[in-house]
């Protein structure tokens, strides 16, 4: 396609990308790869690159992978951490999972990275690749479907004042966040689940170095996970029902450890120190499709998952892969048939991942006694029959 509906109309581009995130900066590279012969324009709200997110990711081994590939992983190997073994366990039971990268062939299973590092390296390729125009400072505002474009309305802030600019596609694509505006301008509904935890997110200074070891432990108030980071750190995920969250989080810091390092053990050694301490409610958010006309939902605007398995990102990932896989051998972008099969590519996965960790959450937090021995059972054979192991370990490394 030329980008033109015909000579007497203005140009059409073939893509825009609201957000310029973590998922859409990775979507715009790997469209822009797949197409040289389009121009793949960004929106993204904040002026100079992206925003600051001060989370700490956990990537997939197949994720890594992908970024290797694409030349964007080389740029952060060093400041990322590598998960080579996985401890899952269920506190005061005897049942547990160990997950070991060496037994299935990767230095890694994963690797953990502050995900403004990772951010800014992808900000960084969408610049110098060509055939990417991002545009810093700008949000989109709404959209006017029509038969074969949409025209995108979006605002750029000069200045003190707000102007209101509009530029006609084949394709919009919402990779705009959790409460993203092109899901709301599509009238796409979202369907909620509240699991009726907080988690608390937080770096620990721990006595030793994780080693490589990543661990999660079920408790009675629901999972905490610790992440290996440089330098004796931790990334630290706590699961607490909504009261017990906002009373200790207002604890002061040692009496924080405390409470920590009681509800963890000492496996992972001692707790000695802790800063950046968040908290915010944990719930599964899927919108009830991903698709509209001329208009598809990726990543956090699509789905938002519990953090239990840390798959929330990488889930997203693979609607950049799917997206841009579609686009490659797509006469038109947008059209009909390229974007109904996206969205029946993209459901196995959803359902999959999604009934995972829905049933991690529902199945770890209850303390019935028949689900705490069958869950017992589950994590022994787990550890003990290799075929189970490795479909689960398949499963962790995002690999299908």
């Amino acid at each position: 396609m030329d980008g033109r509906l015909n000579a007497t109309e203005p140009q059409i581009a073939p893509v825009i990308i609201a957000g310029g995130g973590l998922v859409g900066a990775l979507t715009a590279l790997l469209i822009a790869r797949g197409r040289p012969d389009w121009t793949i324009h960004v929106l993204e709200p904040q002026a100079n690159g992206p925003a600051m997110d001060k989370r700490t990711i956990a990537l997939a081994a197949a994720t890594v992978r992908l970024l290797e590939r694409i030349g964007v992983w080389q740029q952060v190997a060093d400041l990322a951490s590598p998960i080579e073994h996985i401890h899952v366990s269920d506190r005061g039971h005897l049942g547990m999972t160990r997950l070991h990268a060496s037994q299935h062939d990767v230095a890694a299973m994963g690797q953990v990275i502050a995900a403004a590092a990772l951010n800014t390296a992808l900000y960084k390729a969408c610049l110098a690749q060509t055939n990417i125009t991002w545009h810093g400072g700008a949000w989109f505002k709404s959209a006017e479907r029509h038969a074969n474009h949409i025209n995108v309305d979006y605002q750029i802030k000069h200045n003190d004042s707000e102007q209101t600019h509009t530029m006609a596609a084949q394709l919009l694509v919402g990779a705009d966040g959790a409460r993203s505006q092109v899901r709301a301008d599509a009238g796409i509904a979202m369907a909620h689940t509240d699991y009726q935890q907080f988690g608390i997110i937080a770096t620990l200074t721990l006595s030793e170095d994780l080693q490589g070891w990543a661990y999660e432990r079920f408790t009675d108030t629901g999972p905490i996970a610790l992440l290996p980071m440089a330098e004796r750190q931790a990334s630290l995920v706590w699961s607490l029902a909504p009261e017990q969250a906002n009373s200790i989080l207002q604890l002061p810091d040692h009496e924080f450890l405390a409470q920590c390092q009681k509800a963890f053990g000492y496996r992972a050694g001692r707790f000695v120190a802790v800063k950046d301490k968040v908290q915010y409610p944990l719930q599964l958010h899927l919108a009830q499709t991903s698709i509209a006309h001329r208009t598809v939902l990726i990543g956090n605007a699509s789905h938002t998952l519990h953090p239990i398995a840390g798959q929330g990102f990488n889930l997203g990932v693979r609607d950049a892969i799917a997206l841009a896989e579609q686009l490659t051998g797509a006469q038109e972008p947008g059209s009909y048939k390229v974007l109904s099969a996206y969205n029946k590519q993209r459901q196995s996965d959803y359902q999959r991942i999604i009934g995972l960790t829905d049933s991690l959450v529902r199945g770890f937090s209850n303390q019935h006694v028949p689900l705490v021995m069958g869950r017992n059972i589950a994590l022994f054979g787990l550890d003990n029959l290799p075929p189970l192991r490795d479909i689960f370990a398949r499963q962790t490394m995002g690999f299908q």
